[in-house]
C-alpha cells in the first residue's frame, strides 16, 4: 500500500464511506496474500501486514454499526484513523 492509498482510505473513512474503505483494504490484503509462486509461503512480515490491515477492517465495521451518534462509533473511527497513520508512520505499509 502506498502512502497515496493510505490517506485515500482515510479521507473514505472521514467521509463516511465505510464500504468503499475496507474494499480498498481487502484489495491490499489479497495483494499480500497472493503470490506469483504457489509454493512460496507468505512471509512473517506479510502476516503481520495482513494482521494490521484486518484489525484497521474490524475497527471500520466498528464505526459503520455504531455511526457518529454513538460514542463507540466515533472511537472506532478515530482508531482506524490513527491505525491507518501509524502503518504509514512505521514504514510497515504493504507493497
Amino acid at each position: 500500500m502506498t502512502e497515496k492509498k493510505a490517506i485515500l482510505i482515510t479521507g473514505l473513512i472521514e467521509a463516511e464511506k465505510y464500504l468503499d474503505a475496507i474494499q480498498c483494504l481487502l484489495d491490499e490484503m489479497l495483494k499480500l496474500e497472493v503470490k506469483y509462486n504457489p509454493s512460496e509461503k507468505t512471509a512473517g512480515s506479510d502476516k503481520r501486514k495482513i494482521k494490521m490491515l484486518a484489525e484497521i477492517i474490524e475497527k471500520i465495521r466498528e464505526a459503520s454499526t455504531f455511526g457518529n451518534e454513538w460514542a463507540e462509533g466515533r472511537r472506532a473511527k478515530k482508531g482506524a484513523i490513527v491505525r491507518l497513520q501509524k502503518m504509514i508512520a512505521s514504514k510497515q505499509t504493504p507493497k
